[in-house]
């Protein structure tokens, strides 16, 4: 394996943690958004205070991605920024109104126990339809980066994938942070948007291919060849979650709804290789010279060497902060 593989491999890994982290966070916030029901302010206490020590960590996946593709690859870099401004732009001010929108909103129910914050409300309406659009956004510039045009058919279907996986991550996460916690009705609402969640990513993701195969009939092919394997992975951890879900197993479904969705990343990145940007920009192509790839691919490395145990530790540490 070349330096440049290996920075690849990173980008990937570093896609898969955010999509997986990240994702399960703006899906908090699509069901902050439809919350419904008697308990619904009880619906939106557990996700904030699930999302509440970790949420702004989750971020550092990004950061891995956009830099491993600036320092390694920086023509792929200058192409994709150009197709993708607009898009792009959209996704960053929807990270930062949804980030500002939370603490603000954070603020003012602490505050709001004595006496009356005005606005707080709007801050969480704000937080829920940021983390709702920011998603499909970055799903958009997926498609666009997966068939390197912005228009065709496939862009759209998989923003809405997007979101159905974000969704889906975070009704299932929620399960077990409500189990762990006393509290057996919100383990039941979440357990039922999880299922509904599960059916409209399995249903978009089966829509996905054929589509995919409008924009991109080559790469369709070599997602059939190369990744047959990590489709059907994807395929039995998106089954075996509904299964747990549905025996009430919520760890199980935790690590198989991290298998359904982990998969369909690498098996896009398995079939997108060698070409970084279609239709003809390859990872040669666009490499970084020679002499800077392996100082690059240490310092990747050396960053998840720091990040993974530090993550681990946080989400342990408040694994079970107490419910307000």
């Amino acid at each position: 394996m070349s330096a440049a593989d290996g920075i690849l491999v990173i980008i990937g890994a570093g896609v898969i943690a955010y999509l997986v982290l990240g994702g399960a966070d703006f899906g908090g916030g699509v069901w902050d958004l439809f919350a419904r029901g008697p308990r619904r302010d009880f619906q939106r206490q557990l996700i904030a205070s699930t999302m509440g020590p970790v949420w702004e960590a989750n971020h550092v996946w990004l950061v891995f991605v956009l830099i491993g593709l600036f320092s390694g690859f920086p023509a792929a870099f200058g192409q994709l920024s150009r197709m993708l401004a607009v898009p792009l732009a959209v996704a960053l001010l929807g990270i930062v109104l949804r980030g500002s929108a939370f603490i603000f909103r954070q603020y003012g129910a602490a505050a709001s126990t004595e006496a009356p914050v005005r606005g707080t409300a709007a801050w969480g309406r704000i937080f829920a339809i940021a983390s709702t659009v920011t998603p499909v956004t970055l799903g958009l510039c997926a498609g666009a980066v997966a068939t390197g045009q912005l228009t065709g058919p496939f862009p759209p279907v998989a923003g809405a994938l997007a979101i159905a996986f974000c969704a889906y991550l975070a009704a299932v996460f929620l399960c077990q942070e409500a189990r762990s916690r006393g509290l057996p009705a919100l383990a039941e609402d979440f357990r039922r948007r999880g299922l509904a969640a599960a059916a409209v990513a399995g249903a978009l993701a089966a829509l996905a291919v054929p589509v995919l195969a409008i924009d991109a009939p080559d790469l369709t092919s070599r997602l059939i060849d190369r990744a047959a394997v990590l489709v059907l992975c994807s395929a039995a951890g998106g089954l075996g979650s509904i299964v747990a879900l549905l025996r009430r197993r919520f760890v199980p479904a935790r690590i198989a709804a991290v298998l359904a969705v982990g998969s369909v990343v690498a098996g896009w990145g398995v079939a997108s290789y060698p070409i970084m940007v279609p239709p003809s920009l390859t990872v040669d192509q666009a490499a970084a010279p020679a002499q800077t790839l392996p100082v690059t691919l240490g310092v990747l490395i050396a960053g998840f060497a720091v990040t993974v145990p530090s993550l681990i530790l946080l989400f342990r540490i408040f694994s079970r902060p107490a419910l307000r």
